[in-house]
């Protein structure tokens, strides 16, 4: 039983994080150049979030996760009337999300997590909630785990011309299973299955496809989409006071895309309170059945979107993390800078810049 005394909230953690994107290169559903594409993916965005850290006794623990996210960016902007407020190559949009995680301990081999959340933009709503179970065995040196996720999304459907055109909704629901096992003092490994099943209008109803006839047209794509994911997991503690994660994922989806992706990360502690990362990322993958830059007009379905193009994609990254003593109520100042560069072999580039600062308590 939770007494009333235990269940007196403490705060445990309060993180804030900036996070910046800059995004270059051409997709032909952009609308933002050439009739027939390629058009400019240029795309900036400011991510503030804040992240705060709650426990109620010691089952209870709440997660309250606040990004906010500032963007500008040519393709979807660029065909609308200036009275529009998605109008104009390079206007701004704000975007926030609240998603608040619940974790109750029932046992010491035992946990059950619940999360609500809810997403705001200019013209998009999102709500979601989800439950998820873990329960250790052997000393907790096995561990499964389950989880399962809704999510509806509501938003604005657009004529190809950039007109509204009335509202449209999807709908995901994600369910995952895992394990993870301590096979040495020094090694751990993880593997996830993950089922997403979607329905709905799956698109942003505002990409464009190029067309034979000279013209674009809008994208075409199924109502209903069921995407697998298959992910092995493996930390290694080094020797010298450092540890090698990796990280492999296999997806496949029946609109035909089959990826694969590969991760290494590198973390080498300096000192006891300081620690670099180095990250690589590797990822490939083959487009849907109807992925085409030169669509039929009569195609019944059709999609130039290049996150959809047959493409590899790499990422090179670093950061330095570390905790600094500090006196008062708090325990410790934690601080983080990283930088990510992403480029994929269809002409996108991203530049990744994150900087956090927080208390732990």
């Amino acid at each position: 039983m939770l007494g009333h005394d235990t269940l007196r909230p403490q705060v445990r953690a309060v993180t804030t994080r900036l996070s910046a994107y800059d995004q270059y290169g051409t997709g032909y559903q952009s609308k933002s150049g050439p009739l027939l594409g390629p058009g400019s993916e240029r795309l900036t965005v400011f991510q503030p979030q804040a992240e705060i850290v709650i426990t109620q006794g010691d089952r209870l623990t709440h997660r309250i996760w606040i990004p906010i996210d500032i963007i500008t960016a040519a393709s979807p902007n660029s065909w609308q009337p200036a009275v529009d407020v998605v109008s104009g190559a390079s206007r701004k949009t704000e975007a926030g999300t609240l998603q608040w995680t619940t974790t109750y301990k029932r046992d010491a081999a035992s946990l059950i997590s619940a999360t609500q959340g809810l997403h705001l933009e200019n013209p998009f709503r999102s709500w979601n909630a989800g439950v998820g179970v873990q329960h250790g065995f052997a000393d907790q040196n096995t561990v499964v785990s389950a989880g399962l996720v809704g999510i509806f999304d509501w938003f604005d459907r657009f004529y190809v011309t950039g007109a509204r055109n009335g509202r449209t909704q999807r709908s995901s629901t994600m369910g995952s299973v895992g394990l993870t096992q301590v096979l040495t003092p020094t090694t751990i490994v993880n593997v996830n299955y993950g089922l997403t099943v979607q329905a709905g209008q799956l698109g942003n109803t505002w990409n464009a496809v190029p067309l034979a006839n000279g013209e674009r047209g809008p994208e075409l794509l199924p109502s209903e989409r069921i995407r697998h994911a298959v992910v092995g997991r493996m930390a290694q503690f080094l020797p010298w006071n450092g540890a090698v994660r990796l990280h492999y994922r296999l997806y496949v989806d029946d609109w035909g895309i089959l990826a694969h992706s590969i991760e290494g990360r590198l973390l080498q502690r300096l000192s006891p309170r300081v620690y670099i990362g180095a990250l690589y990322r590797f990822h490939t993958q083959t487009a849907p059945s109807f992925f085409t830059t030169r669509a039929s007009v009569d195609a019944p379905l059709r999609v130039a979107d290049s996150d959809l193009a047959p493409l590899d994609s790499h990422t090179i990254g670093a950061k330095l993390v570390g905790d600094a003593p500090v006196s008062g109520m708090a325990q410790s100042l934690h601080y983080e800078v990283g930088y990510d560069r992403y480029f994929r072999s269809n002409d996108l580039r991203m530049d990744i810049v994150t900087c956090s600062i927080g208390l732990r308590f």
